[in-house]
């Protein structure tokens, strides 16, 4: 009998792979693996060591758990044993087992270890968490592990996150490119698109968002256009069996003040979460000059324009969400956004014309008032079926989306001298736009294999955007409102947009390999509803390939280098041809006649993370031939309108340095810099002789100390060098602050005060943009000392984890991400 069990062992032997042939048949096989005790997350590569019990302190055998915290080894002999765990950040554990001559396997499932912490009286001392992560195609940034997000902002605290600028006038920037995308809980949101975001991002909680990803390499899943990189943040959706919320409150010396509540519940199978927040700004008057020189051979003159101008209004957004598990492989989601806001401009200005004599051609005042209603409305429906094969997801995804962008302004001239359109005013223009979308979204994924994992989907967009413009000039005479709209001032975009994809992911030893392609077509027409000879469509189809490898150098040391090819199509911002002259010198609209952009990118990273020491660097080039430039001309009238048209070819390196020193638990100190090297100038198939070149590069730096008592002390200073544009260069930005946040009630409730450039009332901006028609140069003076107050109150128990759909619908196909200068049609607030 024994030899019959000898011999059908062997012939099983020899069908698996061959690094089991090699195994002793007498061996003992043990497996399993190690999870953190809380947060129930895998703990890779932690260190194993086990021993005989009645001899522990001499090893018998010494291995490393897997990247996601398994393990496998076999012994010779059965008997008791003690495995020893250790892993960087947790305290030591053990395990003791005895393996018997009846079972040659034994799974001991999962091993649990805490995090090293240990309390003594009134003292605690915290072995903090890396606030980085890296991954084969991103870098994560944890906010609920840097205690500075308690009470901070989002749009504060993105500029601690690797490789992300936020200038002084809270222009986003990744890379030191404003061609990126923001998502919220990995899909797109208008809320987070356009001019608005930093108005929302500086109004939503930091305590709210979990992680903040930064996609450097967008894999094949995501959408052909729009993604030189993608900015992901992860809300605090992982309610627990119970219910858990907050409520918060804020003010800021300069005009600011808000307040919001969050609550999230799970109930047997459903599960829930709300957020809701209000923000009303008031800002202080912001006093600005300009002065242009208009180079037209003769025609030369000089214009002067001295006033000041100021924002104010409310914006509200929020979300509610609802995930029901029908059973263990079957999920559905249902989730709803919304976001409005609405924005008053005043401002008040001297205008004077000095012509080329030099004599006074002309001069007036105006003062001008701009109402913006702006804003989206989300529906989601997510299905999810996973099987009894790990990772094997399968998802249906519908999306519908409304966004409105509506403005309404008014200008009145008055101490007229000789201005030659006197005529034209009062004005009064009315601008409704919005657009719409429908997706369906389908995709699978399946590991084929061990670390071999499959990605496929498909996906259609249906999206149309509109803008009908009223512009009106009172008659003096008959004091009746004139209608005296263009005839592009009826204009509807559609788009259809399908394509499919494929990707592959897998992992060899210390090797990683992420490898995909996205064929996408679109079909668009623009019509007309006054100028049906203006009507055009066209269609397009591209294949667009990505690809990325990494090695883990290290247990803490990985290096990756990737490839992408990404395309943009223009928005409404940059489509909508309504002409805003709310100043008449200075005339800005959009392009219905813009075609798609594409951008190739190569990044190289190499990062470092130990528990005091944390550093990742990143390299990137990317190269675009006929990007879309925002330029301004002076016309033969002498006034200057700005719009946009693919003119640009575009080559940008960049060097970007994150660091974090942890020297002791009580005490951190971070670095986020990085520096580019522009060169941009027009395409061979323009008219437009235009370039520019130079570096641009920014730093941001500060220390955080975590005190007894539950004190969290922080400071910061930051400084962006001027940014370079085709037809010019933005300002320089310094910055310097900090705060103080205690909790109290077990950290239930948390205040902070906070003080932004508290040694200066105000900066100054200037920008400086030309070409052979004109020069001008500008200059704004913004408030900036800033003292803000914070408090919020957290409620609620937890038990159990909700889940959540992994895949959904991800619109970034819109070329917009921060390009806060002002959307086409002159819609910039």
């Amino acid at each position: 009998m024994k030899e019959k069990l000898l011999y059908l062992v062997l012939v099983l032997m020899m069908t698996v792979p061959l690094c089991a042939q090699n195994q002793n048949a007498a061996d003992y096989t043990i497996k399993g693996q190690v999870v953190d005790s809380l947060s129930n997350e895998t703990v890779p590569y932690a260190t194993l060591s086990i021993a005989l019990a009645n001899a522990p302190q001499k090893a018998i055998k010494l291995l490393a758990c897997d990247d996601d915290g398994k393990f496998t080894t076999t012994l010779k002999q059965p008997g008791t044993y003690i495995m020893s765990m250790q892993s960087l950040g947790k305290l030591p554990a053990v395990k003791r087992f005895t393996l018997s001559e009846g079972k040659k396997s034994l799974n001991l499932g999962k091993l649990f270890m805490n995090d090293d912490s240990q309390q003594i009286k009134e003292v605690t001392v915290t072995a903090q968490k890396p606030l980085v992560k890296v991954e084969i195609d991103k870098l994560t940034y944890s906010l609920e592990d840097d205690p500075e997000a308690q009470t901070n902002n989002t749009l504060d605290m993105l500029r601690k996150v690797p490789m992300i600028t936020v200038d002084g006038e809270d222009k986003i920037q990744l890379k030191g490119s404003t061609n990126f995308k923001i998502y919220m809980n990995g899909k797109p949101s208008n809320l987070l698109s356009g001019e608005n975001s930093s108005d929302v991002l500086k109004g939503m909680p930091a305590s709210s968002i979990k992680n903040i990803e930064v996609i450097t390499d967008p894999g094949a899943k995501y959408d052909a256009e729009g993604v030189g990189g993608i900015i992901n943040i992860i809300t605090t959706k992982n309610a627990l069996q119970g219910y858990t919320g907050n409520v918060r409150a804020n003010a800021s010396t300069l005009g600011r003040f808000g307040g919001g509540a969050y609550i999230s519940a799970k109930i047997g199978s459903l599960g829930l979460t709300a957020n809701y927040n209000y923000n009303n700004q008031n800002s202080p008057w912001t006093d600005s000059y300009m002065n242009r020189e208009n180079l037209i051979p003769g025609k030369e003159s000089i214009m002067n324009q001295n006033g000041r101008s100021k924002r104010k209004g409310p914006f509200q957004y929020g979300y509610l969400e609802a995930s029901y598990e029908i059973d263990t492989l079957n999920l559905i989601s249902v989730g709803a956004n919304l976001y409005r806001g609405n924005s008053k401009n005043l401002s008040e200005n001297f205008v004077e014309m000095i012509n080329q004599n030099p004599d006074l051609a002309y001069h007036y005042d105006r003062n001008s008032y701009a109402k913006y209603v702006f804003g989206s409305t989300d529906l989601n429906v997510d299905y999810q079926h996973s099987t009894s094969k790990k990772d094997e997801l399968l998802t249906f995804s519908y999306r519908f989306s409304n966004s409105p962008n509506d403005n309404e302004g008014r200008s009145e001239l008055t101490n007229m001298v000789n201005y030659p359109d006197s005529l034209l005013y009062p004005q009064w223009n009315i601008n409704d736009a919005a657009t719409t979308e429908h997706t369906g979204q389908v995709d699978y994924t399946t590991p084929i294999r061990k670390n071999h994992t499959l990605e496929v989907g498909g996906k259609y967009i249906f999206r149309q955007s509109d803008s009908e413009t009223l512009r009106q000039i009172l008659n003096s005479t008959t004091s009746v409102w004139e209608d005296k709209s263009e005839l592009n001032s009826d204009f509807k975009h559609t788009q259809h947009v399908y394509s499919g994809y494929l990707g592959y992911a897998l992992k060899f030893s210390k090797f990683g390999v992420k490898a995909g392609v996205r064929a996408e077509g679109t079909s668009l027409s623009v019509k007309y509803a006054k100028a049906h000879e203006q009507d055009f469509s066209t269609n397009y189809f591209d294949v667009v390939p990505n690809v990325t490898f990494s090695y883990q150098i290290g247990m803490t040391q990985q290096m990756r280098i990737g490839y992408n090819m990404r395309i943009q199509r223009p928005g409404i911002w940059y489509l909508n041809p309504y002409r805003n002259t709310t100043d008449p010198e200075n005339i800005s609209y959009g392009n219905p006649n813009l075609d798609s952009e594409k951008s190739n990118n190569v990044n190289f990273n190499y990062s470092m993370f130990s528990q005091k020491l944390s550093i990742n660097v990143s390299t990137n080039y990317t190269f675009v031939n006929n990007s879309i430039e925002r330029y301004t001309f002076v016309n033969s009238d002498g006034i200057a309108e700005s719009t946009y048209g693919n003119i640009g070819k575009q080559q940008r390196a960049g060097l970007y340095l994150y660091g974090s020193w942890n020297p002791i638990p009580l005490f951190r100190i971070n670095l986020n810099a990085g520096g580019n090297y522009v060169d941009l100038q027009t395409n061979s198939t323009q008219e437009l002789n235009m370039s520019n070149s130079g570096f641009t590069g920014y730093i941001y730096a500060g220390p955080q100390l975590n005190l007894p008592k539950d004190f969290v002390i922080n400071v910061y200073g930051s400084y962006s060098s001027p940014w370079i544009t085709l037809q010019g260069k933005g300002s320089s930005y310094y910055n310097v602050g900090f705060s103080v946040n205690k909790s109290f009630m077990k950290k239930k409730l948390t205040v902070s005060l906070s003080a932004n450039n508290p040694f200066w009332k105000t900066l100054k901006f200037e920008n400086e943009t030309s070409d052979p028609t004109f020069r001008m140069y500008s200059v704004n003076h913004w408030s900036s000392r800033d003292f803000r107050i914070s408090v919020s109150y957290r409620f609620g128990t937890l038990k159990d984890a909700i889940k959540k759909v992994r895949r959904g619908i991800s619109n970034d196909d819109q070329k917009s991400g921060g390009e806060s200068s002002g959307g086409g049609g002159g819609q910039s607030m």
